[in-house]
């Protein structure tokens, strides 16, 4: 594999390949491929002076400068970018990828004649319904908690409701754990229910446990796999939702006994397997909980997921292939020209080399060692916009003195970090951040659980000082 990661960046690291154009709100999940693939292009709407970053690297931004656009269809709706796209492209077909396919978005690069590297919307909105996901699982004899599919409805009590079970209420769609509710008791019922009438929901049994997930992607014929990754969940002063996702810790599912592991591995390869013959390339991630000794997959995200930007760094720093490197060159196929020259001995292969990769099985893939590293988001917890009355630079940070010293201003860890460092991305002062979206992240080069419920005592610390340095206020909108 380093071998091919070798020749691959060599590959890309030329002018002459076709630019790859990453359109999102939030610049901080563009980092990752710039200094690998030569014609890499960031287009994004939030202010953020991680254009200092890109532009250190010789990396191409524009930036909107409009906090009001929260998604990538619109931003491309914009004349202004496509002017940008098309004028950066000149003769060469523009590659557009974004976090999430969207009709707006596929439409847009058709009519522009651009590139999508993505999966078709429809395909996309399929897989993701938590509600036929379940069927999916039946199909495949994946465990799934024990759950029915239901229509809400007022003053009606599923499964015979009692005190003293609880149970979980998933709508289709959500982002964030805010489409996912445990009841405990009738009140928290009828708070849903005050809500979302008429609704049809995925009813589950409560199961406590720990929560994984797998980052996995389907390129070249075959199914790459991430060793599992421990979900932060259930803390709620960085996410509100019960279920919401504040984080992973890369080195904690060090403690999985090889059974499990052999399980995780064995479902993610079925849904590899199943997707791959819907159709379905590229990155998808899936969401385990391991209860009881018992492992349930839960979900799957058929798109890029939101922890890809750090892992993709990870997988830099290993000699790996990143994985969204994979998925760009599987919807790419004019990526690298066929008229770019190579040294002697080379060749040319967009398919990224990997007929030389055997089909991985359990044993090899169980060999790789987790990566050691941790990462905190901090999401807006209140029920209306923040601002960010003081912000952190972006850099790499250590505790001096008991006081927060930014040691680089950078928004990348170029090496492993050593043990008192840690990187802090944050969003531009004056920001103003919606609702469950991240503000800031904490990038550390160890794992930070104690359990799947408590944070080391070295890391409670360091949140505390990133806390204390970062200012908000509830954002007023005057009419």
């Amino acid at each position: 594999m380093i071998n091919n990661y070798k020749k691959i960046k060599k590959q890309l690291n030329d002018k002459q390949i076709s630019p790859v154009f990453f359109v999102t709100p939030n610049p901080n999940r563009a980092i990752g491929l710039e200094k690998i693939i030569k014609n890499y292009c960031v287009i994004y709407s939030q202010k953020s002076d991680v254009v200092d970053y890109f532009k250190k690297n010789k990396t191409a931004v524009l930036c909107l400068n409009d906090n009001e656009i929260k998604n990538s269809g619109k931003i491309l709706f914009s004349k202004k970018v496509i002017r940008h796209i098309k004028k950066k492209s000149k003769n060469k077909k523009a590659n557009i990828i974004t976090f999430k396919p969207s009709p707006m978005t596929q439409k847009i690069c058709d009519d522009n004649g651009f590139n999508y590297l993505g999966n078709n919307w429809k395909l996309n909105r399929k897989l993701e319904d938590k509600i036929e996901f379940v069927e999916i699982t039946k199909k495949l004899k994946i465990p799934n908690a024990n759950s029915k599919i239901i229509k809400l409805e007022k003053n009606k009590y599923p499964l015979n409701f009692s005190r003293n079970k609880k149970f979980i209420i998933q709508f289709q769609r959500g982002f964030s754990g805010n489409s996912t509710f445990l009841i405990k008791n009738k009140n928290d019922l009828a708070k849903v229910l005050k809500k979302y009438k008429n609704r049809k929901v995925k009813l589950s049994e409560y199961l406590k446990g720990e929560t994984y997930t797998v980052n996995a992607c389907v390129a070249g014929g075959k199914i790459f796999i991430s060793k599992p990754i421990l979900q932060i969940t259930g803390f709620s002063s960085y996410n509100k939702n019960n279920f919401g996702t504040c984080g992973n810790d890369y080195s904690y599912p060090e403690k999985l006994k090889k059974e499990q592991r052999k399980k995780i591995f064995d479902y993610t390869k079925k849904i590899g397997d199943y997707v791959k013959k819907l159709g379905y390339k590229g990155i998808f991630g899936l969401d385990f909980i391991v209860s009881g000794g018992s492992v349930y997959l839960i979900e799957i995200n058929p798109r890029l997921v939101g922890s890809i930007p750090f892992f993709t760094k990870l997988q830099i720093q290993n000699k790996q292939i990143p994985f969204l490197l994979l998925h760009i060159l599987e919807f790419a196929a004019s990526l690298i020209p066929p008229d770019l020259p190579l040294s002697e001995g080379e060749h040319r292969d967009n398919s990224l080399l990997l007929g030389e990769e055997k089909k991985i099985n359990f044993e090899e893939w169980d060999k790789k060692n987790n990566f050691s590293a941790s990462q905190l988001i901090l999401r807006n917890i209140k029920n209306k916009p923040i601002k960010i009355k003081k912000a952190l630079i972006s850099g790499i940070y250590e505790i001096k003195k008991n006081k927060l010293v930014l040691r680089e201003k950078t928004y990348s860890a170029s090496k492993n970090l050593e043990k008192n460092e840690f990187l802090i991305q944050c969003v531009a002062k004056n920001s103003i951040i919606n609702p469950d979206i991240e503000y800031a992240n904490i990038q550390i080069g160890y794992g930070v659980m104690e359990n799947e419920r408590k944070f080391k005592n070295c890391f409670n610390k360091m949140i505390c000082y990133v806390l204390e340095n970062i200012k908000i206020e509830i954002h007023m909108i005057f009419i």
